[in-house]
């Protein structure tokens, strides 16, 4: 797999991601987070539709980096994008782990998904020979 074909790969997870949080906000924060209050709902919502957008922008952001002609500069926004899913998945791990006593629970099955295959595509674009 060509390094262009992985950041485009990594860009489109990056945009679903953004629009199942958006898709969440929308239709069933009600439903997860169950009798919250109104004010809590609106921090909810409030935190989360700008880590929608960020997912959004990061998405844009690395299929439009992707027809760069420089596979020097491709590594290096293949190794932002490693450190960014390292630093989400460690995120992820210890909210899993401290389920129950420091946070209520760990990310949702879809975004283990994106979490894991995220960071493999990249890790197989560096290592690779011929790209």
């Amino acid at each position: 797999m060509k390094l262009k074909n992985i950041l485009k790969t990594t860009g489109i997870l990056h945009i679903l991601l953004g629009l199942l949080i958006i898709f969440l906000l929308i239709f069933s924060v009600e439903t997860i987070a169950g009798n919250a209050s109104s004010e809590t709902l609106l921090l909810v919502r409030g935190t989360a539709d700008v880590v929608a957008a960020s997912n959004l922008g990061i998405g844009f952001l690395l299929i439009i980096c992707s027809s760069i002609k420089d596979k020097k500069s491709l590594k290096k926004v293949l190794t932002g994008e490693l450190a960014l899913m390292a630093s989400l998945l460690a995120v992820a791990l210890f909210n899993t782990f401290n389920a129950g006593t420091i946070v209520d629970g760990g990310p949702p099955p879809p975004f283990w998904v994106i979490l894991i295959v995220n960071p493999i595509l990249c890790t197989y674009g560096l290592i690779k020979r011929k790209n």
